[in-house]
Order: structure tokens, then sequence, then C-alpha cells
């Protein structure tokens, strides 16, 4: 007879992530999940009272691991430019977490300025005020206007088979800071 693995949400949650990665975020019920797992259904319901309980554990750890990618590429002095390289990269190699993230309704954002008020993002803003001497309206306006471009970019990335290599990525995105950044100095 061959051995019982104990199912533990550690790896309900991995496999979970690995299945919309490979797959897509609908990719993921309780059926498939279980035959991912190698188990019927009743050990998720053990561990779980709900699909939905195991989604959001599963949204949370997607979250947690865009953090780490993004937090590994920040470079503090460059702060706008290397968060909008990192978010583009993102979304290029890691296309259904991408969507899952930000293309869903998962973030429950019902205004665009919420965009201001997530974690990365008032980090930068407040670097841009200390870097280029910004008002703080100021550089939550350069931020906005370059986060639009951004996520456009990334966007089309992910939801299209565009590929595009890291240099011209680089390329669009300093383009793009420079004409931003460009014009906020013109208005002083």
């Amino acid at each position: 007879m061959p051995a019982v693995i104990e199912l533990k949400k550690e790896r309900v949650v991995q496999v979970a992530v690995k299945m919309i990665n490979d797959s897509g975020w609908d990719s993921v019920n309780a059926r498939s999940l279980a035959k991912a797992l190698g188990v019927s259904t009743k050990p998720l319901y053990r561990l779980y009272k709900s699909m939905d309980e195991i989604k959001n554990d599963t949204y949370k750890e997607i979250l947690k691991q865009y953090d780490e990618f993004i937090l590994s590429r920040i470079d503090s002095k460059k702060a706008l430019l290397t968060l909008a390289i990192a978010y583009v990269e993102f979304a290029q190699n890691y296309k259904n977490l991408f969507i899952s993230l930000f293309l869903s309704n998962n973030l429950k954002w019902q205004r665009l300025d919420q965009v201001l008020d997530q974690k990365w993002n008032q980090s930068t803003i407040i670097n841009l005020v200390n870097k280029h001497g910004l008002s703080f309206d100021e550089a939550k306006t350069l931020f906005m206007n370059f986060w639009l471009y951004t996520n456009g970019l990334a966007t089309l990335i992910a939801t299209n088979e565009i590929k595009m290599e890291e240099k011209e990525i680089l390329v669009k995105l300093v383009t793009m800071y420079k004409l931003l950044t460009k014009e906020v100095t013109w208005k002083e």
C-alpha cells in the first residue's frame, strides 16, 4: 500500500500557484487542484472551508512572490525607473500571475488613484520628491503618468504574444521617463 502523504496548506498553495502560472487563474478549481495534488477533493476541504479560502491564500502567495521579485530589482537611486522595468519584466516572465494580480478584480480597486496607495508606489513617490525636489503632488502626477505608460506596456505583453528583449523594454521606459521628468522640470 502506498504511503499516505499528509497534505499541508503550503503544498496546496504552491501547486495552485504553479497551475495559475501555467494555465491562468480560472484553471484552479477543487477537482483540478486535487488532481494536481494526487488526492481527492476531500483532503482539500479538511484543510480549507471553501475554494474561496484556497484562492485567497493563493492570491496572497502570488502577491508575496511579486513583492520579492520587485524588491530584488529596485535600485533606490532610480526607484521609479527600476520599479517600472521590474513590473514589465514580471508581466513578461509570469504572464498568468501578472494577469491574476493586476488584470482581474482581485485588487478591488474602484478608482485610479488607488494605484498610488500601494506599498511600492508610496516609497517610489517619496523617492521622486527627494530625487527631483518635487512637491508630493508633482511626484504623484509624475508617478501616475509613468505608471499608466508602464502598465499599458506590461498589459500588452502579458495579454498578447508580444515578446520584447530586456534592452528594448529599457529603452522604451527610459525614453518615457526622460520625457516625463523633462516635462516636470519645464514647469519649474
